[in-house]
């Protein structure tokens, strides 16, 4: 098959899960026979050269083709569509709208996906859930769940993904979340484990560990309540600061302030580092806890559970779905702090055979469910059968009327919005490389 990726991120580069997801995946692809392309499209990635990578081919956005995309996003006064419909309909364009592949997948992240679900098919159109920019505004923006901008997002968000031919989720958290909503089947592909067991724990750290942004959707909040009902627990915090909403102070500072006696001192902080440098990090770590208010998967509890680190898991995090509580690792309730103490203290106690029984059965869970075959195989049916299968919709002229590119000289530039809306532009731009 022939396959066209259109994503915010890839390697070399490091970042979020999207990287670590796509980094595992598309190799193996190549590696099958399939020819692999990947289009990164973001800010910060434009006009870089061309690679070859594991026999995947990586090129990314041309600022020649986001700048005339943006002359014609114009009509956006809407923050998150000016920020990304530019380069969603860039990559659109530069990859001539598919022609010559047999699948396209895109991301909701950043509305990648929204131009090829809209326009008339050359290609099969996938799109893959990672975390879209409504979830995201929704889950992270809580004061502001009632605002306008945020609304016509999501309802876009959920319009346009019905006239996918096929989407895929990561998780089964989110699977449910958008087959509710979409009323589509939704195949769960999860991402694959098996270069991760490489490396070794060496066990150097009594500390529990956090890796992400620094931020009340990561439950940095939740783990400070927590904390301050644990005492003897030290923990360290991994991961870049982040502005604390709806204060416009940073994260760390906010948890300074109402946090005295647990931040800086229980739990430690420092900002991100490279994703190696996390790797080691995990297997040094006693244990890891994803205290997460919301997360579509987080792959940190697949790296900590492959090098054999007990977890301790929100069950509002998509990899919820690798743990059996107690067993292959711990489960906690995140609208709970006490439960997480709970856990806390129970993972402090394993004594050196419980613990290894649980890393034991963890790690034997990821062989039979993850492991690089088993993945494969899920994709190349679901891909196989969107390939045999009559494109789900007509062309949605509501929707693409809505969403194509106008070229009317009579829609203002940026610098006319209001500084509001403008202010939001900015911090969205500086966000699309995650």
């Amino acid at each position: 098959m022939k396959l066209l990726y259109i994503l915010p991120e890839y390697l070399p580069d490091s970042g979020g899960g999207i990287i670590t997801f796509y980094g595992q995946l598309l190799p193996a692809l190549a590696q099958a026979g399939h020819e692999v392309r990947v289009l990164v499209a973001n800010h910060q990635s434009l006009d870089k050269p061309a690679c070859i990578i594991n026999g995947v081919h990586v090129e990314y956005l041309v600022s020649k083709f986001a700048d005339k995309a943006r002359l014609g996003c114009g009509k956006f006064k809407n923050p998150t569509l000016w920020a990304y419909m530019p380069l969603a309909w860039g990559a659109y364009h530069q990859a001539n709208g598919g022609d010559g592949f047999d699948i396209v997948e895109a991301t909701d992240w950043g509305l990648l996906y929204m131009p090829w679900v809209v326009s008339t098919r050359k290609a099969k159109v996938v799109v893959s859930l990672h975390g879209s920019s409504g979830q995201v505004d929704w889950y992270s923006a809580v004061y502001e769940r009632g605002a306008f901008d945020g609304g016509i997002v999501r309802l876009l968000e959920t319009e346009t993904l019905r006239l996918a031919d096929r989407i895929h989720a990561n998780s089964r958290l989110n699977a449910s979340f958008w087959a509710g909503r979409t009323g589509r089947d939704i195949q769960v592909i999860p991402p694959v484990f098996d270069s991760l067991a490489a490396i070794s724990s060496i066990g150097k750290s009594n500390n529990g560990l956090v890796v992400g942004r620094l931020q009340s959707l990561k439950g940095a909040e939740v783990l400070c309540q927590a904390l301050s009902q644990v005492t003897e627990i030290q923990m360290e915090w991994v991961g870049k600061d982040a502005p604390w909403a709806p204060s416009s102070e940073m994260a760390s500072s906010y948890l300074a302030k109402k946090y005295p006696d647990v931040f800086g001192k229980s739990l430690s902080w420092s900002t991100a580092i490279p994703h190696n440098e996390v790797l080691q990090k995990i297997a040094n770590a006693r244990f890891l806890v994803v205290a997460s208010v919301w997360e579509v998967f987080n792959l940190t509890v697949l790296e900590a559970m492959a090098v054999g680190i007990p977890v301790i898991c929100s069950r509002n995090a998509g990899a919820e779905m690798l743990i059996e509580d107690g067993l292959t690792g711990f489960l906690f309730d995140p609208e709970r702090p006490a439960d997480l103490a709970k856990k806390l203290k129970e993972v402090a106690a394993l004594s050196d055979s419980q613990r290894e029984a649980m890393i034991c059965k963890a790690k034997e869970h990821l062989k039979k469910t993850l492991s690089s075959d088993i993945i494969m195989h899920l994709l190349e049916k679901s891909y196989s059968e969107t390939l045999d299968a009559e494109s789900q919709c007509e062309q949605d002229l509501w929707l693409s009327k809505f969403l194509e590119l106008d070229f009317d000289s009579k829609n203002p530039p940026l610098k006319t919005f209001p500084q509001r809306v403008a202010s939001k532009i900015r911090r969205l731009i500086e966000a699309t490389s995650l």
